[in-house]
């Protein structure tokens, strides 16, 4: 699809009513600065797919982090076992307890991410 969407002219200026509807209708999410009237589809599906892949990336940092957690291991021990600085681990460990013992990935990446914003 990326292919035949990067070899395509049309697809590289799109009016912003045809984005909002494939927004809608597919449910997509894609950003729209208020300012453009005309979207570079090419380039918002691949944002698209690298946000999909950060996220993914995220929360499976935060359930190895939840899993070792559970197994009442430090931050240091932590980021020790999964190769990552502490300053990484600390955050989403801190995250994750304090929803203990309900470990909700997705609830923990909320908050994470609601944090981020507040910084």
């Amino acid at each position: 699809m990326q292919e035949v969407l990067q070899n395509d002219d049309k697809f590289s200026s799109v009016d912003r009513e045809t984005v909002e509807a494939i927004n809608l209708f597919a449910g997509t999410d894609i950003d729209i600065d208020e300012k453009e009237e005309v979207i570079d589809m090419c380039k918002a599906w691949e944002d698209q797919k690298n946000e999909g892949r950060e996220l993914g990336e995220r929360q499976k940092i935060i359930s190895l982090v939840v899993k070792k957690l559970q197994k009442d291991k430090s931050v240091a021990e932590i980021a020790d076992d999964l190769e990552e600085k502490e300053e990484v681990i600390a955050p989403i460990y801190e995250a994750a307890l304090s929803m203990k013992p309900d470990y909700d990935i997705e609830k923990i990446y909320e908050l994470l991410e609601k944090n981020k914003k507040l910084a």
